[in-house]
């Protein structure tokens, strides 16, 4: 009798056991946790659209709740390069928000060959690309291009004097090059500026717009602000 018993007691569990599976199982079938909302917000840029960002996060609408792993999606949108940051949550009952950050463009990098790329403020590939001549960016001197996604190694100096560049004198400073001494800047009408090693090119591109204020540029072969607050300048008479 106890054995019968025993055995009574437990059938009953592994009964209520395997009812609890199924009653489980039935909920994550359910339309009732199926994903009915995916809000996208971008910051940042408007590179990639939300449509982009749903489908590169392989979230689909009328998936199951349990099923959506937050952070193989987050890796997948990580993929595209002028994704930043991203933060994707499961909004219970039936709700996936994602949050995106994209990187913006800074400068252009071109090789010797003619191999031109998109860059944001930390070296990082944005795109493959032609030359836009509409779009006011600086253009870097590269030995080679990286893929994008991936930082191009060794421009760091470069990207510093970029950064320094005020707004009036962008308009003027068309590419930075590296040099045996440092980097150097051309500007319009083949003016080339010697700007040194620095950690900080502010102060030189300070010296260098007093130097813009005070000569025609059309007289000037090169300038040499790499000495703090003491610009040297080479004119060239016959182009006066």
């Amino acid at each position: 009798m106890k054995v019968e018993t025993k055995n009574f007691r437990k059938a009953i569990g592994i009964a209520i056991i395997c009812i609890l599976l199924l009653g489980l199982y039935s909920a994550t079938q359910s339309e009732l946790l199926d994903v009915d909302e995916i809000d996208v917000l971008i910051t940042g840029g408007n590179e990639i659209s939300s449509n982009e960002v749903v489908a590169l996060s392989g979230i689909s609408l009328s998936q199951s709740m349990i099923s959506v792993n937050s952070d193989k999606a987050e890796s997948l949108v990580l993929m595209n390069p002028w994704v930043d940051e991203v933060d994707i949550n499961k909004e219970w009952p039936n709700r996936v928000s994602i949050w995106v950050s994209l990187r913006n463009a800074f400068a252009y990098v071109s090789t010797l060959e003619g191999k031109f790329a998109t860059i944001d403020a930390d070296g990082i590939v944005l795109e493959l690309s032609k030359f836009n001549s509409s779009d006011d960016f600086v253009t870097l001197i590269v030995e080679k291009l990286a893929n994008p996604g991936s930082k191009i190694k060794g421009i760091e100096m470069m990207l510093r004097a970029t950064r320094a560049i005020s707004p009036d004198l962008q308009q003027w400073i068309k590419i930075i090059s590296p040099t045996a001494s440092g980097v150097r800047a051309e500007m319009q009408g083949s003016v080339f500026v010697r700007l040194g090693v620095s950690d900080d090119f502010t102060t030189a591109m300070t010296d260098l717009k007093a130097v813009l204020g005070q000569v025609e540029l059309m007289c000037i072969q090169s300038i040499d602000v790499s000495v703090r607050e003491n610009p040297i300048i080479e004119r060239d008479n016959s182009k006066c």
